[in-house]
């Protein structure tokens, strides 16, 4: 075999010679990576430290001077704090100092650290002479050669510092410059050898491996017969072409396999779909045996539900042959064995649950066929066993079983929901029956109550009128009781009857032209006794004429029951403000107080029937619930909207807005 026949020699041979030069190339760099290292180290870890050391030295001994000529030449104490200060921050340094210090930089060091023990012995005198005297300008003149002695040295060790320090970065200048050369070098060999590699390889391999790539390429535009060369190239090539053919064959072969499990999980989708649909359990049992046999190609279909499922046909069959055919046997065997997930395929089960013998005689008397047997579950409830038969042919395959769970659990839960559905559907009618029943009775208990509550409120007038004779103070106040609580009774009456009226659809609104001003200010003159007893102030802003197309009555009512609640929620003390005007093409009604408020929980149950705030429940004031509710079915008659915007212990707003066309 010529040695161009194995692709594994040229690929060796290539990125053997390939990765010595980049080992070459890292070990180049590693070295001259380590040197810089060591002289940055040298750099940063002592010569740096070293010059500010020196630096710090230096300041050290500049701020003790200043302090102390300051000092001297004008006796300012805070001066000599200035040098106290330096003189406990020059033991610091100096230490610091002698400490970074090595054997080349120790005479230096030391003849700089005697030059300032020299100046700090006189400076000690001069800190004892009296400010602003001949002695102090003498020590003054005395210090001044001292510390230029000590400066002189601290320079020239700064200076030699600054050298070492120039000297070690062209050190690593040319260290770097030495490593970029080394590794440009190297990095053109190996740029080179990749090329000269590349352009072998590359002519030795492309044209027998460009031949399988266009197979590749024609059976994924389609050509879906297209095979590959394996007589021709390298070996290893020619293995690749080989595995190609192979593996177009194997395609062929599953895709033939997954258009036919698509077209059956199609059909099983369509029948889950339909299953669901039925509303009634008998259709939804006889869709899913129906589908069942077309789709997996079943035979016979049994369908046995479980013993005390109610309201579900117990035997279902593909043709009825449950009855005295060959389903006979295997209908009349018990299902109590299954549990909710179980399968059992041919004898053989995926499941945890072992059939009976009876079960087990009923399969085979059958004929011999491949059986399946499917527990057919509501929940983690077995409501019975789906079983299907072939009289011959093969067994059923792991898609036919996991097909048949998916429909058998769609048939279950559509037995779950015709059955609710029919329960809720029995539910609904007696509901009806009885909110039609409440309806009645409500409507008829308000007109029963209205007579003799009428006759009620006449004769306490007459007795308030002193019709039947002098009524003494303290009947006064008991009739006015009476009177009082007739009035609320008679209201909830009324409210009850509208409630009724509503709830039957027979509340009707009778439009005409209104001027909602005029309507304001009549309820607010009704209001006003209620407000002057409870100590609430009226505040009424209407800009009117604001005319409505809108019935009357039913907008004095709304008026009525806004105005009643907040002048019944507001303190005495209170205000209640009274707004109404023009708004673009809508009139707008705001009714503010400043009562109780309404909790933020419950501001979203306001127009619910019968609901009453805690906060007035805990301070008894008396109420029914149904105000809001009527005032809101008012206003959504006549197209129009209401909002509340209440803060609890500061007051509640409402705004109605009427369209004004």
């Amino acid at each position: 075999m010529r040695r161009n026949r194995s692709i594994g020699r040229l690929l060796t041979r290539a990125f053997g010679t390939l990765v010595l030069l980049i080992v070459c190339s890292g070990a180049a760099e590693t070295t001259a990576l380590v040197l810089q290292q060591r002289v940055v180290r040298e750099l940063s870890q002592h010569v740096q430290p070293l010059e500010l050391a020196n630096a710090d030295l230096r300041s050290v001994l500049g701020d003790a001077q200043r302090g102390l000529r300051g000092y001297l030449l004008t006796g300012d104490s805070q001066l000599l704090d200035t040098y106290h200060v330096a003189r406990s921050d020059y033991y610091t340094s100096s230490r610091r100092l002698s400490g970074l210090a090595r054997d080349a930089e120790r005479d230096a060091v030391t003849k700089q650290l005697a030059r300032a023990e020299t100046w700090w012995a006189l400076a000690e005198n001069q800190r004892q002479a009296p400010p602003r005297s001949d002695l102090a300008a003498q020590y003054v003149t005395q210090g001044k050669p001292l510390f230029q002695a000590f400066a002189v040295e601290n320079h020239d060790f700064d200076a030699t510092l600054a050298v070492r320090a120039a000297s070690l970065q062209n050190r690593s200048s040319r260290l770097s410059a030495i490593t970029v050369a080394v590794v440009v070098a190297l990095t053109l060999l190996a740029a080179a050898t990749a090329v000269l590699a590349a352009l072998l390889t590359t002519r030795r391999i492309t044209r027998p491996l460009a031949g399988v790539v266009a197979v590749i390429d024609r059976r994924r535009t389609g050509a879906l017969d297209s095979r590959a060369d394996a007589g021709t190239g390298p070996t290893e090539i020619r293995a690749v072409a080989q595995a190609v053919n192979e593996m177009a064959e194997e395609a062929d072969h599953a895709r033939l396999a997954e258009a036919e499990i698509a077209r059956m999980r199609s059909e099983v989708r369509a029948l889950g779909y339909r299953i669901r649909a039925h509303l009634k359990v008998e259709d939804a049992i006889s869709e899913a045996v129906q589908g069942l046999a077309t789709t997996i190609g079943a035979d016979h279909v049994l369908l046995r539900m479980a013993p005390g499922q109610i309201g579900v046909p117990p035997l279902a069959s593909l043709h009825d042959e449950h009855d005295d055919g060959v389903l006979a046997e295997l209908a009349r065997a018990d299902v109590t064995w299954l549990k909710s997930g179980d399968v059992w395929a041919d004898g053989e089960p995926s499941g945890g649950s072992e059939p009976p013998e009876a079960e087990r005689r009923a399969w085979a008397a059958i004929g011999g066929g491949p059986v399946l047997t499917v527990a057919l579950s509501g929940g983690d409830e077995c409501l019975g066993a789906l079983t299907l038969i072939r009289d011959h042919g093969p067994a059923f395959s792991p898609v036919e079983v996991r097909l048949s769970e998916v429909v058998t659990a769609d048939l279950g839960r559509g037995v779950h929901l015709a059955r609710q559905y029919e329960r809720e559907q029995h539910l609904v009618a007696r509901l009806q029956e009885l909110d039609v029943a409440k309806t009645d009775f409500m409507s008829t208990v308000s007109h029963e109550l209205r007579t003799p509550l009428t006759s009620i409120a006449g004769y306490v007038e007459l007795l308030l009128d002193s019709d039947a004779g002098e009524v003494a103070p303290p009947q006064r106040r008991m009739l006015d009781v009476i009177a009082r609580n007739t009035r609320r009774l008679r209201e909830l009456i009324e409210d009850m009857l509208t409630l009724s009226k509503i709830e039957a659809g027979s509340f009707r609104t009778a439009r005409r032209p209104v001027d909602l001003a005029t309507l304001a200010n009549q309820a607010i003159a009704a209001i006003t006794p209620a407000a002057h007893k409870g100590e609430v102030n009226l505040c009424p802003d209407l800009a009117g004429p604001l005319e409505l197309a809108a019935d009357p009555e039913q907008l004095d009512r709304v008026l009525m029951n806004l105005l009643s609640n907040a002048v019944k929620f507001t303190p005495p003390g209170g205000k209640v403000t009274v707004r109404a005007g023009r708004d673009g093409d809508q009139v707008e009604l705001v009714v503010a107080d400043t009562g109780m408020g309404i909790p933020p929980s419950e501001q979203e149950s306001l127009f619910a029937r019968f609901f009453r705030a805690t906060n007035a429940i805990h301070q008894a004031i008396p109420g029914t619930g149904l105000g809001l509710a009527i005032v809101r079915t008012i206003v959504d008659n006549h197209g129009g909207r209401i909002a509340v915007s209440s803060q609890e212990g500061a007051g509640t707003t409402v705004t109605v807005r009427f369209p004004v066309a």
